[in-house]
């Protein structure tokens, strides 16, 4: 036995990779779809062109609230607190 089999950690790693290989290796099934997650930090730089746009259109204090309106329904708690840093770091810049 390795350290892999007696860390309940590593084993469910060990399972999900499993299961996902499964999953993606399967061929001839038109019915299933696959879906691949963005990176958050990929995804964000879509959110934040729309933010520099929005800041050019109509000035910061908009923009942070339409930030905001996006936090409940559209982006993780994580991607806020991300573009929220940046909206404060564009702020201040020249």
């Amino acid at each position: 036995m390795n350290n892999e089999d007696n860390d309940f950690i590593l084993r469910q790693i060990k399972s999900f990779a499993q299961g996902l290989g499964y999953i993606l290796s399967k061929k001839g099934d038109s019915d299933e779809t696959v879906v691949v997650f963005q990176d958050a930090e990929t995804s964000l730089k879509k959110y934040e062109e729309e933010l520099t746009q929005y800041i050019k259109e109509k000035g910061f204090p908009e923009a942070m609230q339409m930030l905001k309106s996006w936090r409940s329904a559209r982006i993780s708690r994580a991607q806020y607190e991300k573009l929220f840093s940046w909206l404060q770091k564009k702020r201040f810049e020249k």
